[in-house]
């Protein structure tokens, strides 16, 4: 069978990374998402682009709807992105459960129920974990879950819904974990700070994260790549993996950019708690599954570099925005 994607969430930061990369090879791929909002696509896909893509919009808690989004897509991997962030669960709890259990349990229904859903790749959390000093050491992918945030809870749940869709349905499934994800298109969540101070620097701005010490740093487009990656991997079972990143210092992020951007040292700096996610983790599942050597890897200074370099060519066509500074 062909190969069809559905990215829910694909408006939003990965799925727009996502999106692209589907793009980049000519493969199908339809989007779901609450409503029409290009502000984060027109960063990351040529405007031309966007406007081909086929798009569906309405709430990912409406299972009925899910389930007609699958059908009409004629879609055959799902890749779930659709959720919100920890400072908006926080916030409201129980919106949180809606869109980020409830959606999940409704994409695995709408795969249970639609004929031609190989396998589903589905957005957890490094946030599933607890503080760096609840681990001795480097963990595994099923090390014990003490999650310190409700965002954290739901993916953990999401985790243990999958299983039992295997177990019961016969779906196999991939989590990914990601942790401090940094690219263009960056505007929410706990660890969207360091996106934010390089479009500051890029305008001139000061910016100060709000978070310091270490954490698991990813690139946008390596995370993209992975999930399209886990799925052409054919997993067997439902699979929660961990994805390190680089461990580096926020300190260190706001080191790079003052050297990338010497202006503008003194000028974006971090400060406040480490950030509360253990980042020590190991990738022994994801190796498992692509392959040695098949783990993208963008280094934090190439990575820097390159999010710098779209957010300048934004800025010289007038559509570097400011909206989330």
């Amino acid at each position: 069978m062909a190969e069809n994607f559905l990215v829910t969430g694909g408006q939003g930061f990965i799925g727009a990374w996502v999106v692209r990369q589907l793009l980049l090879e000519g493969t199908p791929v339809s989007i779901l998402d609450r409503s029409p909002y290009d502000g984060i696509l027109s960063q990351v896909i040529a405007p031309a682009a966007v406007a081909q893509l086929r798009r569906f919009h309405g709430d990912i808690a409406d299972g009925d709807f899910v389930r007609s989004v699958v059908r009409k897509a004629e879609a055959t991997r799902i890749i779930h992105l659709a959720g919100l962030q920890v400072p908006a669960c926080r916030t409201d709890p129980v919106a949180g459960a809606k869109v980020n259990v409830i959606g999940t349990l409704n994409v695995f229904e709408a795969a249970r129920t639609v004929r031609g859903v190989e396998a589903i790749a589905f957005a957890s959390s490094a946030a599933v974990a607890g503080l760096p000093g609840d681990y001795g050491a480097p963990f595994d992918d099923g090390a014990r879950h003490v999650p310190r945030t409700h965002y954290g809870v739901f993916k953990t749940a999401n985790e243990g819904n999958a299983r039992v869709y295997f177990f019961d349905h016969g779906i196999p499934s991939v989590a990914l974990r990601p942790l401090t994800v940094y690219g263009v298109g960056r505007e929410v969540g706990l660890t969207s700070g360091p996106t934010k101070a390089l479009k500051a620097a890029v305008l001139g701005r000061p910016y100060a994260i709000g978070l310091t010490g270490p954490t698991g740093f990813s690139y946008a487009a390596d995370v993209a790549g992975l999930f399209i990656a886990c799925l052409r991997a054919r997993p067997q079972g439902a699979l929660a993996l961990n994805i390190r990143g680089e461990v580096a210092l926020v300190e260190e992020f706001v080191q790079a950019i003052g050297e990338e951007i010497p202006e503008m040292r003194g000028k974006i700096t971090c400060a406040g708690p480490p950030v509360p996610i253990a980042c020590d983790v190991q990738e022994k599942g994801l190796e498992a599954l692509l392959g040695p050597g098949a783990i993208p890897r963008t280094s934090l200074r190439q990575g820097i570099r390159s999010t710098l370099e779209i957010f300048r060519s934004l800025q010289r066509e007038g559509r570097l925005h400011d909206r989330d500074l």
